[in-house]
């Protein structure tokens, strides 16, 4: 009896720190330039813990690859104003991230497996404003042949019942 207590005791205890440790995982931070942030958006909760914090920050970015938008993390970010300092930076973004930057003219320069990009944005604090970073992937997945699976199986027409 003792022994089944313990085993029910240390799942109920594991079941619990898991789900903390997901509602966790997508919190305020702030960066060493004292710019409060979120990342995430890995898998649908972390998605929808993020559309939760939206309406806090008023920058928007996503990370995306390849013609049909794949979210990708591990992302390295900095932005620089117009004198060139660095204003935020964070290595390993998710592939979302909102933060609250002032009002002004910033570059924004992301690294993703070794390629570099460089956004140049005029930014408004009283607005949301969006930035989606988009890398070429080596293999084109809109030009892979379908498995022989896929074409077997011809699309059937929706019809509509009366």
């Amino acid at each position: 009896m003792l022994k089944q207590w313990r085993l029910t005791t240390t799942l109920v205890v594991a079941l619990f720190s898991s789900s903390f440790c997901l509602a966790d995982e997508v919190t305020i931070q702030q960066d060493a330039h004292g710019v409060d942030y979120v990342t995430g958006g890995i898998g649908s909760e972390e998605v929808d813990a993020m559309e939760s914090f939206k309406k806090q920050f008023n920058l928007y970015f996503l990370f995306s690859e390849g013609k049909v938008g794949r979210v990708i993390d591990d992302i390295n970010i900095s932005i620089v104003d117009s004198k060139n300092q660095t204003v935020f930076a964070l290595e390993h973004a998710a592939p979302r991230l909102l933060l609250n930057l002032p009002s002004g003219k910033y570059q924004a320069i992301a690294s993703y497996l070794g390629s570099e990009q460089r956004y140049r944005f005029t930014h408004d604090a009283k607005k949301h404003q969006r930035v989606i970073l988009n890398w070429k992937n080596k293999i084109d997945e809109d030009t892979v042949e379908p498995t022989v699976e896929d074409a077997a199986a011809p699309e059937v027409p929706a019809t509509e019942t009366p």
